[in-house]
């Protein structure tokens, strides 16, 4: 297999232990979701052809991968609370959701309405219907499994 330049640049540049010394500076936490990150993003590739939701131009598939970065991270944001809550769902659809927020529904509600105010119910109900339309899509654009 024949590397990109950018990549043989790198090679010369730091050699074969570029890696490791990188690797040594890094905290076991970031080791921890780099890695989920990595992992996260092979399982959509292989599930559904491309490393990111938002390659394949589905429905809400930017919101789906910023859900996912983020409870990989451990963060709490809007973004991480739909995927939590729309859990079941997705991973019926084959989407890699690892652990998940607590009590998802009430606390998204909470967040919106500090953010939106009267109009977080309205906000609510489109990050629910743009999670279903994700789902939906999800699907239809699958790559079937082989035996």
């Amino acid at each position: 297999m024949k590397l990109p330049i950018e990549v043989r640049e790198q090679f010369r540049k730091y050699g074969r232990k570029g890696g490791h010394a990188r690797a040594s500076r890094i905290s076991s936490g970031d080791k921890k979701r780099i890695a989920r990150q990595a992992a996260t993003t092979r399982w959509i590739r292989a599930r559904f052809g491309a490393p990111r939701f938002v390659d394949l131009g589905l429905p809400g598939g930017g919101t789906v991968d910023a859900g996912l970065a983020d409870l990989a991270a451990g963060r709490s944001s809007v973004e991480s609370l739909l995927v939590s809550l729309a859990e079941p769902r997705l991973r019926r659809e084959g989407v890699p959701i690892g652990s998940v927020e607590a009590n998802p529904e009430q606390r998204l509600l909470e967040m919106l309405e500090r953010t939106e105010g009267d109009l977080a119910h309205a906000r609510y109900g489109a990050y629910l219907r743009r999670m279903v339309s994700f789902a939906d899509a999800c699907r239809l654009t699958r790559i079937p499994r082989r035996a």
